[in-house]
Parts: structure tokens; C-alpha cells; sequence
């Protein structure tokens, strides 16, 4: 990312990275995330990514799709507590099964944790995946709109998926859960492994 003391040439250099990450996503069929207590399967084949620069939001840095609703296999595990209308749910882990939550756990908040998921039919499918690209945010705020943004995490979000990326996934909820790839996590797309340790192996 370029534009040393020139916040423009900066999110210029900004579009300019994620962009080409987001064209690269495109032609993936098949995520696969690996981190503690995590490997999940998502599929994304014919899903759009959506670039997010700084147009529309600030702060702002990440690259993101509604994964297939019935194509996400496997568990994650969450090192940031999952905040929702000012509620805290600690260590979610959770289970999936063609496309559904099929188990759920917490160290806190366990109880709301299954209530959210029990909100309505599509709260249990994924409604987004997202890497986040800001690397100058750097640590958990409680806030989502930087925390989601977090250089070197992906970020699931449970409930309502995006109509525009293809997502077809309806509900009432739209729930932000963060995992941290930054220390010790792998993204395979299509069995190739793309990011490492928190970054794109192509920079």
C-alpha cells in the first residue's frame, strides 16, 4: 500500500491490492480455512467478491462474498468474543454440515449464542466470508467496524447473506464473528494454499 502522508494515493493503493486479490477469489470454487481449533470447507464457485476501500465506509480494508448456503463443512473456533446489540459471547466454536450449524459452544453466553442461531430458519448458514486487509488496525476494539477489518483475520458472519454477491440466504440476523489467522493460520482455494500467517503469499 503506497502514499506516505497522502491519504488518497494511499486507498488508491488500497483498491489497487485488494482488487486484485478480489479478481484472483473470483475464479476459486473452494475455500478452506486452518487455524486452531479450525478447518473449515466454504464453497464461493459463481459468488461475486466485493471490494471494500474506503468508498463507502471508513475505516475500511477487506474483501468479501456470500459463500454457497449449502457448501460449508467443518468447524472454527474464535479467538475474539462475539459482540452482538452490546452482548458478549467468549471462545464460540462452532460445527457445520452442508451449509448449517450443527453444533455450538461458548465458554460465556452460551444460552444467547444458541438463541441467535435459533432466530429464524437462515440465522445457522453463512450469509458472509470475509478476509480482513487492514493492517494498520491491529487489535480488538469491541467495535465491528474495525474489528472485522483486522489485517490478517477473516471474519464469518451468520444470518443474512449479500443478493448482489449472490447470496441467497434471508434472516434477521447478521452476526460478525472474527477469527484471528495472524499468528498461526492457512486459506487453501482450490487446494492452493494463498494466505499464510495473516497475508496473501502474493503480497
Amino acid at each position: 500500500m503506497s502514499g506516505d502522508g497522502d491519504p488518497v494515493a494511499h486507498w488508491r493503493g488500497v483498491t489497487a491490492e485488494i482488487s486484485r486479490h478480489a479478481t484472483r477469489l473470483e475464479q476459486v470454487r473452494e475455500i478452506r480455512v486452518v487455524g486452531p481449533g479450525t478447518d473449515l470447507t466454504l464453497g464461493v464457485a459463481g459468488r461475486k467478491w466485493q471490494v471494500a476501500d474506503g468508498k463507502s465506509n471508513m475505516p475500511d480494508g477487506e474483501v468479501f462474498t456470500s459463500p454457497l448456503e449449502t457448501a460449508t463443512n467443518g468447524e472454527i473456533s474464535f479467538g475474539f468474543p462475539g459482540v452482538f446489540e452490546g452482548r458478549e459471547v467468549a471462545d464460540v466454536r462452532l460445527r457445520f454440515e452442508a451449509g448449517r450449524v450443527v453444533a455450538s459452544e461458548a465458554s460465556r453466553g452460551g444460552d444467547f449464542l444458541a438463541r441467535l442461531l435459533q432466530m429464524d430458519d437462515g440465522a445457522a448458514v453463512l450469509g458472509e466470508l470475509a478476509f480482513g486487509l487492514n493492517y494498520e488496525i491491529d487489535r480488538f476494539t469491541r467495535n465491528i467496524l474495525f474489528d472485522e477489518k483486522i489485517g490478517g483475520t477473516i471474519h464469518v458472519a451468520l444470518g443474512s447473506s449479500f443478493a448482489e454477491l449472490g447470496g441467497l440466504n434471508d434472516s434477521k440476523l447478521h452476526w460478525d464473528l472474527i477469527c484471528d489467522l495472524r499468528a498461526d493460520g492457512e486459506v487453501y482455494a482450490d487446494g492452493e494454499l494463498i494466505w499464510k500467517q495473516g497475508h496473501f503469499l502474493d503480497g
